[in-house]
């Protein structure tokens, strides 16, 4: 498996709070099946430093070696969603994508899909960067009104879902619009978003075994293997579900 989302870059941000915890947090992920790991630390966030990507790079470099590429872990970020994405990508070069590649992993706030998100996003698109949405479910404005994230999946966005979504770590709601948007084949990504070795675990085998429950083996699978190995690759991605738009049911109305 491949975690496309992953906080374990030591000392970056509310992560890993050392290299130590860097490491355990590998270890552990390996342990569950997990082959490479992105490094996806917050840029542009207003709470969390933004770091330049060569250090970065440095401090991935470090956890690198002392892994042994079990697991290997690469280059990437989480951006906070502002009207200035195409700025910190295109042109300053201060959030990197996924593996240097044309996938960039981009954050909304989380209350509420900021209006005229999908100009900036467009703007990603047309230079052939292809946005990555953490964590739809866990988006206020999306768990109320899941129908405004199949719009923008239909302009060419990707959504990637936590593994603490389906398990019910973050309660009833952001489960059952997890749920929702799976089933409309909203998602094309499984991730753990893992923070540390406490109470934000990395590993992927368990959700997708609960997702497999939800849409089959093959699309969960896809999630956690062949679309992320496209992404790292700079490939178009080989799984993409017919996304239908999420039909209102009183279980929207949480």
């Amino acid at each position: 498996m491949i975690d496309i989302h992953s906080h374990v870059l030591p000392e970056t941000d509310d992560g890993s709070h050392s290299l130590e915890e860097s490491i355990e947090m590998c270890r552990l992920s390996a342990a569950d099946g997990v082959q490479t790991i992105v490094a996806t630390p917050h840029a542009h966030d207003g709470l969390h430093t933004t770091h330049a990507p060569d250090t970065l790079r440095s401090r991935l470099e470090q956890l690198n070696s002392k892994l042994g590429g079990k697991p290997r872990v690469v280059i990437g970020c989480e951006l906070r969603f502002t009207h200035d994405v195409f700025k910190h990508i295109c042109i300053d070069r201060s959030a990197p994508t996924i593996n240097d590649g044309p996938y960039v992993l981009v954050e909304f706030p989380h209350m509420v899909v900021p209006p005229g998100s999908e100009r900036p996003l467009f703007e990603l698109l047309n230079q052939n960067i292809k946005p990555i949405i953490a964590h739809p479910e866990r988006n206020q404005q999306l768990m109320s009104d899941p129908q405004r994230f199949y719009e923008l999946v239909e302009i060419g966005v990707l959504g990637q879902l936590d593994t603490g979504s389906l398990t019910g770590q973050f309660g009833k709601q952001v489960r059952q619009t997890a749920e929702i948007l799976l089933e409309n084949g909203l998602v094309h990504f499984l991730a753990s978003d893992c923070h540390n070795t406490r109470n934000r675990l990395p590993g992927l085998s368990k959700a997708m075994s609960l997702a497999a429950e939800l849409v089959g083996e093959e699309y969960a699978q896809a999630m956690t293997l062949e679309n992320p190995a496209a992404v790292l690759e700079g490939n178009p991605i080989p799984f993409r579900p017919e996304g239908t738009p999420p039909r209102k049911k009183r279980r929207w109305l949480f």
